[in-house]
């Protein structure tokens, strides 16, 4: 493993040295992403769909990540998928796409490398603005055969960045794109795409990380989204945005020998990265073990049991990052530091105050009253999940059913029968089931 820098004061360093504001709690996030990333290449690319010597319709020649090591972390008997993908949450101007230039931007990106396509580094692009779901994922000719160059197929074992998340929502209630949340789904859980079109098959595996933006007011999540994607907060207020235009004016003003010393500190910072997937690949661990330490973390009350394996991501990249050395069996030992569980702590902060708005919403709207089940439904539908029902009995299912002041229960005065009878309380209860408090 590189031990070379401490790549998490080094970069925010850079980031001081740039005028770059509140990004001390987000550029970790990042940095543990690419550590998973990594792992999960790791992992998994011994099983490459695009590997020229096995013959593949598609080839990608020069891929620094391919190996023909067995996988090392298989819980439940399958490989797992290790990756955290990420979407950041703020206003305009709240600098979301600085944060994903910082790695991403062609020329400039600390990730970009001017020879990704040979097998240098890792390959990284900026996509489109909007995109059909055939344009994400593929589609075949008359013949059967994959046509163009679909983006899931030609980023695998990049980093895809989209400015505006709210593309991928907007393509998805188009005629033509109706599959690609579908698609988008399994690409990011598993990395599997698999469409059976009229005449042929789109079939393969990806292990692209996938880095997004989106405003408040666009914030949509389908279901099952929320469990694939690392959500990351940027709040705006009068104050935080006179620091953004202070900084902007330091900025403007850097004298050309900064200009260089920082143009340095990215060539610096790039050939770490590239040194740290190399040394990652060609030295890699047997396995891992989570000490009972992080275990505790993630058993808390306040992480979902969906969310857990997200956590569990976040870890694993955080010690291929921080350069944790393996034991005398080649394990790498996952145990909780302080530096690791201020990460952990920040970002399930971040998470609750943006995934727990709507069921805040609900839980106001609603408090100390019951309701028809069918009715809430109507009412969830409604507020939150864009009129799909649907997706309105998950989000209830997920989200409410774990609180310990919602309950659904059926009248014993017989005047109601079946599912349609249920009723939902919203509130705390006594023994007898009557709201208190």
């Amino acid at each position: 493993m590189t031990k070379e820098k401490d790549i998490f004061s080094e970069l925010q360093t850079f980031c001081d040295r740039n005028h770059y504001i509140d990004v001390e709690d987000k550029i970790p996030i990042f940095i543990c992403s690419i550590g998973a990333h990594i792992f999960n290449s790791i992992n998994k690319c011994s099983r490459c769909d695009f590997d020229p010597e096995k013959g593949a319709e598609f080839a990608i020649v020069n891929c620094p990540l391919r190996h023909h090591n067995d996988p090392i972390y298989t819980p439940m008997s399958r490989f797992a998928d290790t990756r955290i993908h990420i979407l950041i949450r703020g206003a305009k101007g709240s600098g979301k796409n600085v944060l994903i230039d910082l790695f991403c931007a062609e020329n400039t990106g600390i990730l970009w490398n001017i020879g990704s396509e040979l097998g240098i580094g890792f390959r990284t692009m900026i996509g489109a603005n909007s995109i059909t779901e055939a344009g994400m994922f593929g589609s075949v000719n008359e013949d059967g055969a994959v046509v163009g160059r679909p983006l899931a197929r030609e980023m695998c074992g990049g980093f895809l960045c989209f400015e505006e998340y709210s593309a991928m929502n907007m393509a998805g209630h188009k005629e033509h794109s109706t599959d690609m949340i579908n698609q988008l789904l399994t690409s990011l859980d598993s990395g599997r795409v698999n469409k059976g079109m009229k005449n042929g098959w789109v079939r393969y595996h990806t292990r692209y990380t996938l880095w997004a933006g989106t405003q408040p007011a666009r914030f949509e999540l389908e279901s099952g989204l929320d469990r694939r994607l690392f959500i990351i907060d940027i709040a705006m207020n009068p104050e935080r945005e006179a620091r953004y235009k202070r900084a902007q004016n330091a900025q403007a003003n850097m004298s050309a020998e900064e200009r260089v010393e920082l143009a340095d500190m990215i060539i610096g910072l790039r050939e770490w990265f590239v040194k740290k997937m190399t040394d990652s690949m060609l030295n890699p661990p047997k396995g891992i073990h989570f000490h009972e330490d992080v275990e505790e973390w993630i058993m808390q009350e306040s992480v979902r049991s969906f969310e857990a394996d997200l956590f569990r991501r976040l870890a694993i990249g955080y010690h291929i990052m921080k350069g944790t050395s393996v034991d005398g069996e080649g394990i790498i030992q996952i145990d909780l530091d302080e530096k690791l569980m201020e990460i952990l702590n920040i970002s399930l902060v971040m998470r609750r105050e943006v995934m727990d708005a709507d069921l805040a919403l609900i839980k106001n709207t609603f408090w100390k009253t019951d309701l028809a089940r069918s009715t809430l439904l109507k009412e969830v539908a409604k507020m939150i999940t864009a009129g799909d029902y649907q997706t309105a009995k998950r989000w209830v299912e997920e989200n409410l059913i774990p609180q310990k002041w919602y309950r659904e229960y059926i009248p014993d005065d017989g005047s109601r029968k079946g599912r349609k009878g249920v009723v939902c309380r919203f509130g705390f209860t006594d023994d007898e089931g009557k709201l208190v408090g």
